[in-house]
């Protein structure tokens, strides 16, 4: 058998493959009308010079490039510094750009290297989320990035496998997808993208078709939202933002509270995540000295406060300077260092801004709320008066069957000396945490019976563990008429508390039920 040629063989003179332009990645802000010119400005005093000038479309590009950006020091050379006898100790230069759109009251930039530090403060914080409800495959996620606002989990990255759809809990708020774009949507932006506060996307363009391509991000900007996302939403209106920083001006004087700096876990910048790294942090404040510091939390913030004894009206001044190892260092407001919530106000503190949490959110923690059980209330307790105690001694709670263990700190056994109050009452194999008055007092003994079952569940210190199929928070809720259910409630933090505590039970196997009276 011959493997050889064919007597007669025919060449095809074909065409030669013509080379396929690679994708472009670009990573876009979207930027008010309001912060368009504070941002020129900022960027200008980032050593960032327009370098060209481009027409696309109907809009106005302005390339800034920072073309002499300040040396960074390279961390290991200080140990090996003996090394570099008769040569300079090395450096490294990260070069920067935004390339600046602007269209009349529109402005988008596309950010290379560390602009986004720069451009991210002046930004419409909602522009990335408000796109991938419009293009994203919410069958299709890989990624998500969300926060939670009780229990013990604040912040969570998740990684899917493929064909994974977009599954929300309640109580998260989403700031951050990775997702395969839609079908439809593929020709104009490319096949995937990240969505945070900015987007990124890999259309098939080059940089002369970029002002098209912002034109198509508009016309889907205008388009229905495809599905729901629960998320936080900015507060512009000035007296709500001025009453607001009152309320953290309060917190850094505080002794206590719940604010955290966000390098504590990870900040997102557009579409990247910032961790906590190695590295020195300096807190600065103008008309105060500085101070250095290889690691930063709350305790430090404020005893730089105490130990200077910074003005109330100086503390929003302060700064914070990140110098991590081995990369671009960068300058945060304390307001953007810091995670805070004001709980009484549905509102928080993320990136600088004071945030709601929008209906998505809203929605999402009501859905979860009405599918709690709620326990029939016997007609003799719709109306509760006076304390817990007297309400546990009550003729009225014997007759109904329910067994008193309040104060019985014999129930849980665990090895700590502190003791561990289980719960109040007992009916069968139902135990029930019973607390009267506003949405505060209640929210103290969601967070008890939410500690009870982290016990449970890590089983760390505990000798003995009571049996038990159902857990029942009975609260009686202080308010001028009877509450049919919980989500009637203007607290959105004890909903939150209620939520956790509700999917803590429920992972462990333990039916969550409530019930609810009225305390008069």
């Amino acid at each position: 058998m011959s493997l050889g040629l064919p007597q007669e063989t025919k060449v095809i003179n074909a065409p030669l493959a013509t080379t396929r332009k690679p994708n472009m990645r670009v990573n876009v802000f979207h930027i008010p009308e309001s912060e368009i010119e504070p941002l020129t400005l900022k960027l200008k005093a980032s050593q960032m010079e327009i370098i060209k000038t481009d027409q696309q479309s109907t809009w106005t590009g302005n390339f800034h490039f920072a073309a002499r950006p300040v040396p960074t020091p390279v961390s290991w050379a200080k140990t090996y510094k003996d090394f570099f006898s008769g040569t300079k100790i090395p450096t490294n230069r990260n070069h920067y750009a935004a390339f600046v759109f602007t269209n009349g009251t529109e402005c988008y930039v596309i950010s290379y290297g560390k602009a986004h530090f720069y451009v991210r403060p002046y930004c419409d914080y909602d522009f990335g989320i408000e796109i991938a409800k419009r293009i994203a495959d919410e069958s299709e996620i890989r990624q998500t990035a969300s926060r939670r606002f009780q229990g013990r989990r604040k912040k969570d990255i998740r990684s899917f496998t493929y064909h994974t759809r977009l599954d929300v809990e309640s109580g998260e708020s989403v700031e951050y997808l990775q997702a395969a774009v839609m079908l439809d949507c593929r020709a104009r932006f490319g096949k995937t993208g990240k969505f945070g506060t900015s987007v990124q996307l890999t259309p098939d363009i080059d940089p002369s078709e970029l002002g098209q391509f912002l034109d198509a991000l508009g016309d889907q900007l205008a388009k229905p939202a495809r599905f729901a996302l629960p998320r936080t939403t900015l507060i512009s209106e000035p007296d709500e933002v001025k009453r607001y920083d009152e309320l953290l001006r309060d917190a850094l004087l505080s002794d206590s509270g719940t604010t955290e700096f966000t390098h504590n876990s990870y900040d997102l910048y557009g579409v990247d995540f910032v961790f906590a790294s190695d590295g020195n942090f300096t807190l600065g404040c103008p008309g105060y000295p500085s101070t250095t510091l290889n690691r930063l939390d709350m305790s430090m913030l404020k005893g730089y406060i105490a130990e200077n004894r910074i003005a109330r009206e100086d503390l929003l001044s302060i700064k914070v300077r990140n110098e991590a190892e081995d990369a671009p260092g960068y300058t945060q407001t304390i307001k953007e260092a810091l995670d805070f919530i004001a709980d009484d106000d549905r509102v928080l503190l993320t990136n600088g801004r004071w945030m709601h949490f929008n209906q998505d959110y809203l929605d999402f923690l009501d859905d979860f709320l009405r599918e709690i059980a709620v326990e029939d209330l016997e007609p003799e307790f719709a109306e509760v008066s006076g304390t817990e105690p007297n309400f546990f001694e009550s003729a009225a709670v014997n007759r109904a069957g329910y067994m008193v263990t309040d104060k019985d700190y014999s129930i849980f056994k665990t090895r700590s000396k502190t003791p561990v109050e289980a719960w109040d009452l007992t009916k069968g194999s139902r135990v029930y945490a019973v607390k009267f008055g506003t949405p505060q007092k209640l929210g103290y003994v969601c967070d008890q019976a939410t500690g009870l079952l982290e016990l449970l569940r890590n089983k760390a210190g505990v000798k003995a563990v009571p049996n038990f199929t159902s857990y029942c928070l009975w609260l009686g809720y202080q308010s001028k008429r009877p509450l049919d259910n919980i989500t009637a409630t203007g607290s959105i933090i004890l909903k939150q508390k209620i939520e956790t505590w509700a999917r803590k039970a429920r992972d462990l196997g333990v039916e969550a039920v409530i019930k609810i009276s009225r305390k008069v």
